[in-house]
């Protein structure tokens, strides 16, 4: 055969011995419950994004993100300067100078002038102005905005907020401001279009995209207003509020030459300036610089009162984008959960105001710098999710299979808080968003798939294990056995060949004696023997192999590894002929006659495993090591051991032997084959010897050989009979005697 191909066939069978050894059927059920997980999370996480969206197909709606509580890891916590808030607070309303709600339309004129003064770059009103009011009040903010000249948003809402393809798009009942607000030609309809429109004043959407769990996280760019279809507005989209107060502040009152929003192929592209990644519907996400507040506590916060009574100073207002809205105002409904509401075990909403400010200062860091990265936010690639599942939930399943099930546990643990602060170390240098609830719950749940079926698995080969070695193995043995992790695949992996010391046992002279005793006789010595010499083998995690009659064949050192098998062995040995008068006393307390045995010992090489018929099996030994073992018993007299070279030589510190001349075994040369008988055995290499009870078991047996024949002798004159009695016959007799007024 050539080089190659035997070394093809060397790598071929290693690398199958590798993979039989690996992948066992345990672990590839586990790696199978890895891969469904994983699938049904990344089911579970697209359901998730289906249903945040209010899109089609939202079948199972389970809204989770536990990544809101590291907000603060990709939150730099100060707003942007360029941004302030003038807001409508319960302080206001308690001012003389304002005093009612809703305020006159006159304060916003004011307001409006005061801003333009001061000059700030932009002015938003989230507020709603879709009615008419008092005709003086509308005509002073018409007045207001037309004379100003810095950029004015407006806000435009809808009764009803849907995400459609790149965009979101109003319905019901329009909410479009007054044509006094947005026009020069002030007659008409109130929600007609304009044939002369305001130059510096821009409509945008105030609705904010809620999630189902109803948390903001993201805003869309452009939107088509609900009165588009009717043409009163010319406009076929319109940007949100913040992105709007954005544009204004940037491009001043001449927005005729800002660019437009583009949204394509799940990008949106403004001018040459930035462009970011948007979900279908066209939206993005916040990057909220803090929590509820924060523009408060950072003093980017005005008063609407303060404003109106000249008390803000011009540079906080100076080239600021300013947003007018409602500010955690009593009875107005302004206000929704963000992302940063969550925080010190309180939960906290957010005024829309605020939302809007935090979409205008992450606008303005749209473009990275050396000082300040991109405020933009990514949300995690679906594939690289899908890719972190399978690795999660594969590594989880195959190593849980691999350990116990506490160290599993930990492992798992570890894991979760492992991949929890990598994500989210991970997503502060980089501005985006981990999904962290979907590989959470893979690692649980895997966690928990993989040991339940562990339980269920190796509940089974406990079962298959106990009823394998159950009659060969004491039940301590056993039940350590069924704790091996492979189960009885492990323990067998067929016929293996292994070093093993062979004991084999059997009665001196059985066959000639048991002619001349009843059946039931027979059948009681014979269990009785089997039932005390099983017992010792036992005593010293001996595997009993077979009883052929009455032979007894056992084995050390499979299925499970001993050191010292051989002494082990040995040491039986010695237990079984040390203890042999207690087995005579039972025998003769029934009547029953005393029996001798001799034992032969060897250690070898020999093929263990599961072997017999289909119908049939049974876990033996086969090999010379086993036959040599049988004739060293066949051989041995009385209450002896005898033993192999290969025996002697692993115990040769803690015995002492006679050479045993003269023997000539089958298939053996005497030259080269020699037999030892064991003499003496000590505890340790430098303890005393203590000699092998052979002479005290000869003794023992003499006794009671002489005690059972005076007792079947005197049972035979009792009964009159010719011939000896043994066994129940002998004991019916003695009792018929025993009661006997004679």
């Amino acid at each position: 055969m050539p080089q190659t191909t035997l070394t093809s066939f060397m790598i071929a069978a290693l690398l199958g011995r590798h993979i039989r050894y690996w992948y066992t059927y345990r672990i590839a059920v586990a790696i199978l419950i890895a891969l469904v997980l994983s699938g049904g999370m990344f089911w579970i996480y697209t359901q998730q994004l289906t249903c945040d969206a209010h899109a089609s197909g939202c079948l199972v709606n389970v809204s989770v993100h536990p990544e809101d509580r590291f907000a603060p890891l990709y939150d730099p916590g100060k707003p942007n300067d360029g941004v302030l808030i003038v807001g409508i607070d319960n302080a206001s309303l308690q001012d003389p100078k304002v005093s009612s709600y809703p305020i006159p339309r006159s304060k916003y004129a004011e307001a409006l002038l005061a801003l333009s003064k001061a000059g700030a770059a932009a002015v938003a009103f989230d507020i709603n102005f879709p009615d008419l009011s008092l005709p003086a009040e509308d005509q002073a903010l018409h007045d207001a905005i037309a004379q100003t000249k810095t950029p004015v948003v407006l806000a435009y809402g809808a009764g009803v907020f849907n995400p459609g393809q790149g965009r979101y798009v109003q319905s019901g009942v329009t909410q479009i401001p007054i044509r006094a607000f947005r026009c020069l030609d002030t007659t008409g309809d109130k929600s007609g279009a304009c044939s002369q429109p305001l130059p510096n004043v821009v409509l945008a959407s105030t609705d904010l995209a809620v999630d189902n769990d109803g948390v903001v996280r993201r805003v869309p760019l452009v939107i088509q207003p609900s009165c588009y279809p009717t043409s009163c507005s010319s406009t076929p989209l319109i940007d949100t509020f913040g992105l709007a107060a954005y544009r204004a502040g940037l491009f001043g009152p001449d927005l005729s030459g800002a660019p437009e929003i583009q949204v394509a192929n799940g990008t949106a592209t403004f001018g040459t300036a930035w462009s970011t990644p948007v979900s279908p519907s066209g939206s993005i996400l916040i990057n909220y610089s803090g929590p509820p507040g924060n523009f408060k506590d950072y003093h980017h916060y005005v008063s609407f009162a303060d404003l109106l009574n000249g008390s803000v100073p011009d540079d906080m207002i100076r080239d600021k984008i300013v947003l007018v809205g409602a500010y955690g105002l009593t009875g107005v409904n302004d206000e929704q959960l963000a992302t940063t509401s969550f925080g010190g075990n309180t939960t906290a909403a957010m005024p829309g105001v605020e939302i809007q400010a935090n979409v205008a200062q992450m606008l303005i860091n749209a473009v990275g710098t050396t000082l300040n990265p991109s405020r933009f936010l990514t949300a995690e690639p679906p594939w690289v999710l899908l890719l972190i599942l399978l690795v999660l939930t594969l590594a989880t399943a195959v190593g849980v299979a691999r350990v116990t099930v506490l160290w599993g546990l930990v492992g798992t643990v570890l894991a979760l808080v492992a991949f929890t602060f990598g994500m989210s170390a991970a997503s502060a240098f980089n501005n985006w968003v981990p999904d962290l609830f979907h590989p959470w719950l893979a690692i649980a749940l895997t966690y928990s798939g993989v040991t339940a079926y562990r339980f269920l698995y190796e509940d089974r080969e406990k079962r298959k294990v106990t009823a394998l070695f159950g009659t060969y193995l004491k039940p301590e043995i056993v039940a350590q056995l069924a704790k091996t992790r492979g189960g009885v695949e492990d323990i067998l992996r067929g016929g293996e060949r292994r070093d093993i010391s062979l004991f084999f046992v059997d009665i001196r002279g059985f066959t000639s004696m048991s002619e001349s005793m009843a059946p039931n006789d027979v059948t009681e010595v014979i269990q009785m023997y089997l039932d005390h010499l099983s017992g010792i083998i036992f005593t010293w995690d001996g595997t009993i192999d077979k009883y052929v009659g009455d032979e007894i064949m056992a084995f050390w050192n499979a299925p499970r590894d001993q050191e010292n098998h051989a002494l082990l062995a040995i040491r039986c040995a010695y237990d079984c002929i040390n203890r042999a008068h207690e087995l005579q006393e039972r025998l003769l307390a029934k009547g029953l006659p005393p029996i001798r045995y001799g034992i032969g010992i060897n250690t070898g090489p020999a093929v263990v495993g599961n072997m017999g018929s289909r119908s049939r099996l049974q876990y033996t030994a086969l090999g010379d090591t086993v036959n040599t073992a049988a004739r060293f018993c066949a051989h041995a007299p009385a209450f002896q051991v005898l033993i192999g070279q290969a025996t002697y030589d692993a115990c040769r510190d803690y015995i002492a032997v006679d050479l045993v001349p003269g023997v000539q075994l089958k298939g053996k040369s005497a030259e080269t084959f020699r037999i030892y008988d064991v003499t003496a055995i000590r505890q340790s290499p430098d303890a005393p010897w203590v000699q092998f009870p052979t002479h005290t078991a000869t003794q023992s047996h003499s006794t009671f050989t002489a005690q059972y024949t005076q007792q079947t002798v005197i049972a035979a004159g009792e009964s009159g009979s010719s011939d000896i009695l043994v066994g129940q016959e002998a004991q019916d007799a003695l009792a018929r005697q025993a009661r006997s007024p004679n």
